[in-house]
């Protein structure tokens, strides 16, 4: 799986090495996300409908390199289930004494329509709070990750989630690692632009970045068994793409080729050959 959404304000920076100079990396990037740890919106407006997911994920860490998170986990509830008002979302969150220590909820008005807004408490005992919220239940009806980006990117990069912030020493923890096959994060990866169903491999990610480090082969052989042809381009290009074009030219039965050829070639279809 390599689909990836950014919930933080700050952009995400991978680097893929491709060799033993650091130069040679390849660079993936998921834009910052519109919501910051100190003000968080919900993109949906109300009246929501809370009659089945109505419980809210924030996360939170104020340890110094914000390792150590900690989960509150909120019960929205109003008068009617089903039509819950942005100001009975609001109560609901600040009558949670955890989340009242750290943070205020708010009503945000836009025309007629009432949104939720989530901003840091003033004069709170730890100044900085870095939190998200999990695509889980009341997200869905509420959406604060509905501006969140996600990426399509090297399963490599999974090192950089906040679940694997332990696994890996290096690890950013800086992603969420979507499911295609939830039902909530297949939506998530739809909106984003990209197909759940059918998520790339990570060389046809590279998109013919890594030439001369991932490269795929081609040949065509004669009667003999002889190498006569053989088309050579970096993992992930397309038709379209440039690539090398080898040509043996041999005399009779000889083994070794007289002649060899190599010239620029645009793949097409029948070029492309995909690992098994």
């Amino acid at each position: 799986m390599s689909f990836f959404q950014n919930v933080f304000a700050q952009e995400y920076q991978g680097y893929f090495n491709t060799g033993n100079d650091r130069q040679y990396s390849l660079t993936f990037k998921i834009a910052a996300n519109q919501n910051t740890q100190d003000f968080t919106y919900s993109w949906n407006h109300d009246p929501f409908d809370f009659s089945i997911y109505n419980t809210i994920k924030i996360n939170y860490a104020w340890d110094e390199e914000f390792r150590n998170w900690s989960s509150l986990e909120i019960n929205i509830s109003g008068l009617n289930s089903s039509e819950v008002t942005a100001y009975e979302v609001v109560s609901s969150l600040n009558e949670d004494a955890t989340f009242a220590s750290m943070f205020e909820a708010r009503v945000s008005k836009n025309g007629i329509k009432n949104h939720v807004l989530i901003v840091a408490k003033q004069n709170r005992p730890k100044r900085i709070v870095k939190m998200y919220i999990s695509n889980t239940s009341a997200e869905r009806i509420l959406r604060f990750n509905k501006k969140a980006p996600v990426g399509e990117i090297m399963s490599f990069f999974s090192k950089d989630t906040i679940d694997n912030r332990f696994t890996f020493p290096l690890s950013l923890a800086h992603l969420i690692e979507l499911d295609p096959e939830d039902e909530f994060d297949s939506q998530i990866i739809s909106e984003a632009g990209f197909d759940p169903t059918s998520p790339k491999a990570d060389w046809e990610l590279l998109r013919g970045r890594a030439s001369g480090i991932y490269d795929f082969k081609k040949q065509t052989l004669d009667e003999s068994g002889r190498v006569v042809e053989k088309i050579e381009y970096p993992a992930g290009a397309l038709v379209g793409d440039i690539s090398r074009k080898t040509i043996y030219t041999f005399t009779d039965t000889n083994t070794e080729p007289d002649e060899i050829f190599q010239i620029p070639h645009v793949l097409i279809n029948e070029d492309l050959i995909t690992p098994s």
